[in-house]
């Protein structure tokens, strides 16, 4: 990925088809305002799950747990979520990205998405709200 361009204070959030990431838009909201970020949010679906009525339906509540927190969201149906997030970051230039802490059966998604980033600081939130920062060298 080509360098970083004037780097606004923005904080991403990825989050995925489950309710458990409306909390992790929160946490986002709390790491932008200590930083005095924007927050945006990007929900990344499987194209093979499409907008199924169980997804439809949890899509929404992302979208009020987004919009509650003052944040735009954008949603894509994609294979490739780590490629698809790695642009949106640099296309937004967000400052430091928020996920999910990755589960024993991880998909490998955010390893993949700081290969691509070495230079933004990616922040993991685990179930216990606890912040674990992988930090460019």
């Amino acid at each position: 990925m080509p360098e970083k361009k004037n780097t606004e204070n923005t904080v991403l959030v990825c989050v995925t088809p489950q309710r458990s990431c409306a909390k992790l838009i929160r946490q986002g909201e709390l790491i932008a305002l200590k930083n005095k970020a924007k927050l945006i949010v990007l929900a990344v679906f499987a194209k093979r799950d499409g907008a199924s009525p169980e997804n439809s339906a949890i899509l929404e509540e992302l979208y009020e747990a987004a919009r509650m927190c003052d944040a735009t969201m954008s949603v894509y149906f994609n294979d490739a979520p780590d490629i698809l997030a790695a642009v949106f970051a640099r296309k937004k230039n967000a400052g430091t990205i928020v996920t999910g802490f990755p589960r024993e059966r991880s998909t490998g998604f955010v390893t993949r998405l700081h290969e691509l980033l070495p230079d933004t600081p990616i922040i993991m939130i685990d179930g216990n709200d606890g912040e674990h920062k992988i930090l460019p060298e």
